[in-house]
């Protein structure tokens, strides 16, 4: 019973300091924004749960790019970080167009045309959906594949096609 104990230690211990390292912010303020750490936790429970991975290898936190709400009250959006056995790094973020965005997400991956590393590439509610994308037999790549989300996304670069349009007011 003690190496489960200490198993357990050295996991909590580990998904700690991965939090503080990659999400500093988000891991301080963590008991002030207390339902958004608790919403991120479950998103966190949800993606390990669909995609067959321990959960202490899911990371939730702030989204660089992608800000929701309204004027004064735009908060930024969550980025879900995968991390594998084998160093890869698989990022998600919640695809808020579905049923229920707590149980479907889209893969970020690379623009085929401007190369931007995080824009979303396809829906993604399981291992199979993750599979088939990976997969090239399964079905077709790139912006005809690609969900609606892909088009005017903030991931892209400035000058792809695909980069959302700017503004008059963003161009000062």
């Amino acid at each position: 019973m003690t190496t489960a104990l200490q198993s357990l230690t050295d996991r909590a211990i580990a998904a700690a300091r991965r939090s503080r390292d990659i999400a500093p912010r988000e891991f301080a303020d963590r008991a002030t924004l207390r339902l958004r750490w608790d919403r991120r936790a479950v998103t966190a429970t949800n993606v390990a749960t669909a995609l067959g991975v321990p959960v202490d290898t899911v990371l939730v936190r702030d989204d660089p790019d992608r800000h929701y709400g309204i004027g004064t009250s735009r908060m930024p959006g969550d980025l879900i970080e995968v991390h594998g056995d084998d160093g890869a790094r698989w990022r998600f973020i919640p695809d808020l167009a579905g049923f229920n965005p707590m149980w479907g997400w889209l893969l970020l991956g690379e623009c085929p045309y401007c190369e931007a590393p995080g824009v979303p590439l396809t829906r993604v509610a399981g291992l199979a959906d993750l599979g088939a994308h990976l997969a090239p037999e399964f079905g077709e790549h790139g912006a005809d594949a690609a969900p609606p989300e892909f088009h005017g996304d903030p991931g892209h670069h400035p000058d792809c096609q695909f980069a959302p349009p700017t503004t008059d007011t963003e161009a000062e």
